[in-house]
């Protein structure tokens, strides 16, 4: 493990996506989701990504320039298509959209077609948080599920985040409704360790432990045939409501036969318009305080608490693992670039190793 510089890993993955094609404007989007996803400490959506999307675009399943093409444009609901660019830079816009029409019709919702995948959920709820208003975000992703009784996955992992601001510290509930993120699996089959067994089960519907076997497997949704009724529900609203693959038919992260076909849907919800300022500020504090007040002084963290302190603390630099940070540099080196990661170690900075 090794300390890598923010800075370093901001400008090593800028100038791969450029070098890729990727507009500067559009990769500076994608390289602050993945910043966030390492701040945040929830690596399996950072850095580990990039050589899949070099791929994808390099197979034609995947557009290096994202363009966004309005289907549907009404006063609270819009609805775009992605073409096969990257989820980060339109679920980016699509927040925007959401945030801008709120503010004169109280909600709006956006529904995205034939994207990818985006990233940490929460990185656009928290869009909306920042802007004094409620942020829902619902992705529908590839196939890992299979629905109770069946052998074959058909519905995603599916995140879902739920954003409520706060006077001191953002409620920012982000989570997959599986035991764990797919993206967890791949990367201990990246970094050669086992799994819990609550995880997945392999292909015949035994758990395991072994994270290839799992990725061959389904996962386990959680709450049992309530997790699996939620993946459901959001194969519906963000696959086919809006316009995407649904129903099994979504490409996952890494297949190479065809365009991903992610949907998502985001919303945005300005309370302004149903109380005050001061009025939510108090009671979403009342709330908090009544939470923590049910245990130890501590003992209680808020969704999102613990994330938000991790950001904090890895502001300049951030702890990844050996592999990562040599597979990170190695690929800037094949892409003939001049940045690479830089590590940190006992006071001195140098290429990550």
């Amino acid at each position: 493990m090794a300390y890598i510089t923010i800075d370093s890993l901001r400008k090593t993955t800028n100038e791969l996506l450029e070098t890729w094609g990727v507009p500067r404007c559009q990769a500076e989007i994608i390289t602050d989701t993945i910043v966030y996803a390492h701040t945040h400490e929830k690596h399996t959506h950072g850095i580990t990504r990039m050589p899949i999307y070099k791929k994808k675009i390099e197979e034609g399943n995947m557009s290096a320039e994202t363009t966004l093409e309005r289907k549907v444009d009404l006063p609270s609901l819009t609805v775009l298509r992605c073409n096969n660019g990257f989820g980060q830079v339109a679920a980016c816009q699509g927040m925007k959209i959401c945030i801008e029409k709120a503010r004169s019709t109280g909600m709006a919702a956006v529904f995205i077609s034939d994207s990818n995948n985006f990233g940490v959920a929460g990185y656009f709820g928290e869009m909306a948080a920042r802007e004094g208003m409620v942020g829902i975000v619902i992705t529908a992703s590839g196939p890992a599920i299979a629905p109770m009784g069946g052998e074959k996955a058909i519905f995603g992992t599916n995140p879902v985040c739920f954003a409520f601001p706060a006077s001191e510290e953002n409620i920012i509930l982000d989570m997959a409704i599986t035991e764990a993120a797919r993206g967890k699996i791949r990367l201990a089959e990246k970094n050669g360790e086992k799994i819990p067994t609550n995880w997945a089960v392999d292909k015949e519907g035994n758990p395991t432990d072994d994270p290839a076997k799992a990725l061959e497997g389904t996962m386990l949704a959680i709450g049992g045939v309530k997790g699996f009724g939620l993946a459901m529900s959001f194969d519906i609203l963000a696959g086919l409501m809006s316009g995407s693959a649904f129903g099994g038919n979504i490409k996952t992260l890494a297949a190479s036969d065809g365009p991903s076909r992610h949907g998502h849907m985001l919303v945005a919800i300005d309370l302004r318009q149903m109380m005050s300022p001061e009025e939510y500020n108090r009671k979403i504090s009342e709330l908090i305080s009544n939470v923590k007040l049910c245990g130890k002084p501590g003992a209680i963290m808020m969704p999102g608490e613990r994330s938000a302190a991790k950001a904090r603390k890895n502001r300049e630099t951030v702890l990844l693992d050996d592999r990562q940070i040599r597979n990170y540099n190695q690929l800037a080196a094949d892409c003939l670039i001049s940045n690479q990661l830089v590590s940190v170690k006992a006071g001195k900075t140098q290429h990550g190793t």
